[in-house]
């Protein structure tokens, strides 16, 4: 069965305890309740690097092809609905036009001037030369006068109509065709600010996973009891150099880290030595980069009373038995007391 105390913490330190839990953890330890030492603050720090174990979900890379697909296909299906509304327009209003112009008021006119001449012809009296031959320039009974007139008025108002229609339909199409346009400004603005956070995104993304590969193994390391830090540094005051070595004794586990080191060749390496009353004991061959935190091959198994302090010298890449007699970086180990 677990138990209940350590159930309480862990609840308490993800931040999941109803309030009736709460009041009782909290009577428990304001009566002077005793817990495990460190164990709370242990279950902190695990929480507390959740976020950074969690796996950071990124978009499909085709989601920006798929995106930019479907504005080039809406763009092109608005750009035929215009050709298409425009070729209707100009259809219907040549069609209205060509009917306002056609022939009835002429027809009127027509039959106007034949009941006029079938009227007068009935109430002209009959003349004592009926029946002789008609003359070769008759008469004249309407004047075209006024019925031409009346039809070029008709005929002027269906043109001055067809061009109020055809400007109408210009104001229309300038007015279909600027919003179109403003509309694709907007959806180009819109994906090119996509674009942009895309790229943003990604570099963040980048240097997190950069930041976790770096400090992930350093973070972890630092869960551990009882680490010494032992700096490394060049007898030459003008040299950089340095080193950093991390070990815990508790665990038996090392991090070593490497800054302004000089390059080397393929066939060299540095090696880290422990020194204890002379003797010097290998803690590995290590090629770094990128000041890169790198796990410690070989820990010592001499205790670390009798460590006086630690070396690192250039050799071979497959590493020595013995150090070289230069010594590249050097740190003194921290007197420790034992228990």
């Amino acid at each position: 069965m677990a138990d209940p105390i350590h159930e309480m913490m862990a609840a308490f330190a993800i931040g999941c305890m109803d309030r009736k839990n709460f009041i009782q953890f909290k009577d428990y330890l304001d009566a002077g309740g005793e817990l495990p030492e460190g164990a709370l603050g242990e279950l902190q720090n695990i929480v507390s690097l959740i976020p950074i174990i969690l796996e950071i979900e990124e978009p499909k890379p085709s989601l920006k092809d798929e995106v930019a697909k479907k504005l080039m296909s809406l763009q092109d299906e608005l750009k035929e609905r215009i050709r298409e509304e425009k070729k209707k327009t100009l259809f219907s209003k040549t069609f209205n036009t060509a009917s306002k112009e056609s022939t009835k008021p002429t027809f009127q006119i027509s039959n106007l001037t034949k009941s006029t001449i079938v009227e007068e012809k009935e109430d002209k009296p009959k003349s004592k030369y009926e029946g002789s031959v008609i003359p070769e320039n008759p008469p004249q009974y309407v004047s075209p006068q006024p019925l031409q007139t009346f039809q070029s008025k008709d005929k002027a108002g269906g043109t001055l109509i067809g061009w109020i229609a055809l400007l109408v339909s210009l104001i229309l199409f300038s007015v279909i065709g600027y919003y179109s346009f403003t509309s694709i400004e907007s959806l180009n603005k819109q994906l090119e600010e996509v674009n942009h956070d895309l790229t943003l995104f990604r570099g963040e993304l980048s240097r997190t996973n950069n930041f976790v590969n770096n400090y992930l193994s350093f973070i972890e390391f630092f869960n551990n009891k009882d680490v010494i830090v032992i700096n490394l540094t060049s007898a030459d005051p003008n040299d950089k150099s340095i080193a950093r070595v991390f070990l815990s004794f508790d665990v038996k586990e090392g991090l070593i880290q490497f800054k302004n080191v000089k390059p080397l060749p393929p066939n060299q390496a540095y090696q880290l030595w422990a020194v204890s009353k002379g003797v010097s004991y290998s803690m590995g061959v290590y090629n770094p980069s990128n000041n890169e935190y790198i796990h410690i091959s070989s820990f010592p198994f001499i205790p670390k009373e009798n460590i006086e302090m630690l070396k690192i010298t250039i050799e071979s890449s497959e590493g020595s038995t013995t150090p070289s007699a230069q010594n590249y970086l050097v740190g003194v180990f921290p007197q420790v007391k034992s228990r």
